[in-house]
């Protein structure tokens, strides 16, 4: 199974998901939110080619959408770096010009 990396970015854009959603609309939601995701990486582990690429706004970058979330990661040989977790309502382009997978 391939590895999956999430940078500091993802990592805080995942921070933030999880207090909103707890702020707005529980813990239990926010628990079983957060599961959600974590099953789309489990995904992306299992089937990297899973996401389409978005080379239209960072090369070699694909994205895979989880409910109300994109997750915008790339390829690396045996690896994937996941380098945001956006809403849908978030400009991919705001966010992910500045985000590497280092």
């Amino acid at each position: 199974m391939t590895t999956l990396r999430i940078t500091d970015d993802a990592q805080r854009d995942l921070s933030e998901i999880r207090t909103y959603t707890r702020r707005e609309f529980g813990a239990r939601q926010a628990a079983l939110y957060m599961g959600r995701l974590k099953e789309g990486f489990k995904a992306l582990r299992r089937h990297p080619d899973i996401g389409f690429p978005i080379d239209h706004l960072k090369s070699g970058y694909r994205c895979f959408c989880v409910q109300h979330h994109a997750i915008f990661y790339m390829q690396m040989d045996e690896a994937i770096a996941v380098v945001a977790v956006l809403h849908e309502s978030q400009l991919p382009t705001r966010h992910l010009e500045q985000r590497s997978g280092d």
